[in-house]
């Protein structure tokens, strides 16, 4: 026979992944009252992802603003690996791009013709970091509930109902359907952080605006052993593949014919390999001598066998779905893995929302919830025309190292904003009106093929100098960037 019970928190967070863990855990070292509800149980797979110097600012802020010394720890690679060895990742130093043919192996008659290399850091122990998110999560979860967050993990959220004053309520029960018992919560702030599930925008009925996105891809992926180092391939043939730093020591990005390959390579043997393309498609690399080389040994092993997402990865939400309920980014938006952004979107979500939760004026708050929405619709619109863009010149390689200093540059100037002590209203720098309309004329312009080639190459180079502090699209460092304003 069901029993129900009925218990009351400041907050009910669904989804313990990383984000709302991380939420859970501020929000309860500061004394509310939390429930992290969860449909699964840690650990459990999720995707390899990739840091960026704007995701380690993040974590550093948060771990300093809401005394979680922890976040701190997993800052940089060196930090990581002093303090917490026994949470697999993998060491970042920045981005590798090769272009690859069909049916040739990968070559070069020049240095940069068919590669880039982009840094983000100066040395290994201040690297970023690949994260192994089934060790991430689950050490993340375990703060939130160590922090004295209600371990609610095993339960399906059944109904929630529209809040009446400051109070909504959720019936829920466990997933495991041996122990039928239900539990109802009454919560004053009701925040998704489910990701993909989408739990919120699912049970109010929100509409998905991802007809606004310009971006459309699909994904294949999961988790090998065995997978090659391509720093050792470039080696045996000749190739340079260690400067500005080793070309594993990255996230490696292999662009086809059709879409590109990624490859994460985390310490405990496991590399995150995955492929996104415009159209649906399965992990298949049989066209591409190279790939195939670096996949020779390698054995997919987590969640087992290879994910495909069978539909358009996209999905965009507001993420204001009322008053005292909200959606983290990771519930709201899901773009595209190409550009990395996913860590940071999230950390600032996280950010943000904890600081609305947590000052809970009434009379402040409708223009906390506006900025919110507004910085979250500018940092959207950014991307998805830089991702968009970067989609559209994939096939000319020329083209789409021009489409990724873009993104380069918004990345390097919101850091540098942070660094000397800004808090900007929008990430990737889509808080700058100028700045945005530089990209959209630049994004119109690679995708006119007819507008292409050198000219626009030194158009750009002038107009972009603004916001250019790193030297990028600079010739003569044949697409090997070893110093970024990003260098820590």
């Amino acid at each position: 026979m069901k029993q129900t019970s009925c218990r009351s928190f400041d907050a009910a967070i669904i989804g313990s992944g990383f984000a709302g863990s991380i939420l859970a855990g501020i929000l309860s070292r500061h004394g509310m009252r939390v429930a992290l509800i969860d449909v699964a149980r840690h650990p459990r797979f999720a995707i390899g992802e990739s840091s960026t110097p704007i995701a380690d600012m993040l974590l550093r802020r948060l771990g300093e603003r809401y005394a979680m010394s922890e976040l701190v720890a997993l800052s940089t690679w060196g930090f990581w690996q002093q303090s917490h060895p026994e949470l697999a990742g993998g060491r970042k130093r920045g981005f590798t791009y090769f272009q690859h043919h069909a049916d040739e192996p990968f070559s070069e008659q020049r240095v940069g013709e068919n590669s880039l290399w982009v840094a983000a850091s100066k040395s290994d122990d201040v690297a970023d970091t690949h994260w192994y998110r089934p060790d991430v999560d689950q050490f993340l979860f375990q703060l939130a509930v160590d922090a004295g967050a209600t371990d609610l993990s095993g339960h399906v959220v059944e109904s929630i109902e529209q809040p009446t004053g400051q109070t909504t309520r959720l019936q829920c029960s466990r997933s495991d359907a041996t122990h039928p018992d239900a539990i109802t919560l009454n919560a004053d702030w009701l925040i998704d952080a489910s990701g993909q599930s989408g739990v919120l925008a699912r049970m109010r009925g929100c509409q998905d605006q991802v007809a606004e996105l310009k971006t459309k891809s699909f994904a294949s992926f999961a988790h090998f052993r065995g997978v090659r180092r391509m720093s050792d391939w470039l080696e045996t043939r000749g190739i340079e593949s260690s400067i500005p730093f080793d070309a594993d020591d990255a996230a490696q990005h292999h662009l086809l014919s059709n879409g590109w390959m990624w490859m994460l390579r985390m310490n405990n043997g496991i590399t995150s390999v995955g492929m996104t393309s415009p159209a649906p498609v399965s992990l298949d690399w049989s066209s591409y001598p190279t790939i195939c080389d670096l996949m020779s040994d390698a054995v997919p092993v987590e969640p087992p066998g290879v994910v495909s997402t069978g539909r358009r990865l996209q999905r965009y939400f507001d993420p204001v779905v009322g008053d005292r309920q909200l959606m983290l980014p990771t519930a709201a938006l899901t773009l595209d893995p190409l550009h990395s952004t996913g860590i940071a979107h999230a950390l600032a979500g996280v950010d943000r929302v904890a600081r609305i939760v947590m000052e809970a004026n009434d009379s402040a708050r409708s223009e906390q919830l506006k900025a919110y929405r507004v910085s979250f619709r500018q940092e959207v619109q950014l991307l998805d025309r830089l991702v968009a863009t970067a989609y559209a010149t994939m096939s000319d390689f020329p083209c789409f190292t021009i489409a990724c200093m873009l993104y380069f540059a918004a990345a390097i100037r919101c850091e540098e904003r942070y660094q000397q002590g800004e808090d900007p209203e929008a990430l990737w720098n889509a808080d700058d009106a100028e700045f945005v309309r530089l990209v959209d004329w630049a994004s119109q312009e690679l995708m006119d093929v007819r507008k292409r080639g050198s000219s626009l190459d030194q158009r750009l180079r002038e107009q972009l100098k603004p916001w250019n502090s790193a030297g990028l699209m600079d010739p003569a460092v044949h697409n090997r960037y070893a110093y970024t304003a990003a260098t820590k």
